[in-house]
Parts: C-alpha cells; sequence; structure tokens
C-alpha cells in the first residue's frame, strides 16, 4: 500500500514516517498528491492495527520578507520553530478494497490514519473531512 498524508494544520510537515516508511513533505492545510511506498497491512482490518508515525513538523518565527533575506542554514538556525514527535496511532476500520494508507495531521499533535482508495476529498471517504483548508477559506 501506498502512503499518502493531508496536513489539518498551520504548520508544515517537513517530513513524516509510517512504521519507517518516509512519506512527503506537507505544506500546512495540504497534502495528497504525492504517495510514498510501500506499507503492509492485512487485507482484512482488525481492532488491533496500528501504525507508528513520526514526523517533524515546524513554522517560521519571523515574517517571510525577513527570511527570504537570508540563507537556508542561518533562516533555518534563527526562524524556524521545529519539533519532532512520534505517536502510536489505531487504523481505522478499512474495507476489503483497500487503497493507500493516508495520514491525517490534526491539530494539537492529534493524527487519524485511514486506508482508501480516494482522497478525503471524496465524498464516500469515511473520515467525511474534506481536502484540509485553512479556518479563513472555510465556507
Amino acid at each position: 500500500m501506498g502512503i499518502t498524508g493531508y496536513n489539518y494544520t498551520n504548520e508544515g510537515v517537513q517530513e513524516y514516517y509510517v512504521n519507517g516508511k518516509r512519506g512527503s513533505n506537507l505544506p500546512a492545510y495540504g497534502g495528497g498528491g504525492s504517495v510514498s511506498c510501500c506499507l503492509s497491512l492485512p487485507v482484512l482490518w482488525n481492532h488491533e492495527l496500528s501504525v507508528e508515525v513520526s514526523w517533524i513538523t515546524g513554522h517560521w518565527t519571523v515574517p517571510i520578507e525577513k527570511i527570504q533575506a537570508m540563507g537556508t542554514k542561518e533562516a533555518i538556525e534563527c526562524c524556524l520553530d521545529r519539533r519532532a514527535l512520534t505517536k502510536t496511532v489505531p487504523i481505522e476500520r478499512y474495507g476489503k478494497e483497500g487503497g493507500d494508507v493516508q495520514v491525517f495531521f490534526l491539530p494539537n499533535d492529534e493524527l487519524q490514519v485511514w486506508v482508501y482508495d480516494a482522497g478525503p476529498q471524496n465524498p464516500g471517504h469515511p473520515s467525511h473531512r474534506g481536502y484540509p483548508r485553512k479556518p479563513d477559506t472555510q465556507n
């Protein structure tokens, strides 16, 4: 199964791993698009299934105009507030049809893990979350 992520927070996810398999970076309020390879899960879901997710998240602490005037190393050392986190997360119920492993990065460092064959913008997605959006753009 491929791995993809969706970020429902205002911090970018610089990198993340699911059971040691790397996912792509995710912008704040974005994701999908890129699928990393591969994670093995049983065909049939059971209530004991979980994965370990490790991620590095962060945000700039100064206006982007100041950062743009710096070199990359200087900007990171000066102005990037980064955190490294790890959690074991249960996998939400999935059907025999399977799909990609989808990691949802939620506010307050919460996570959900889904297995589905379409992104959260699909009306049939079991999360019913929709694609990530900045709070000021939701209708």
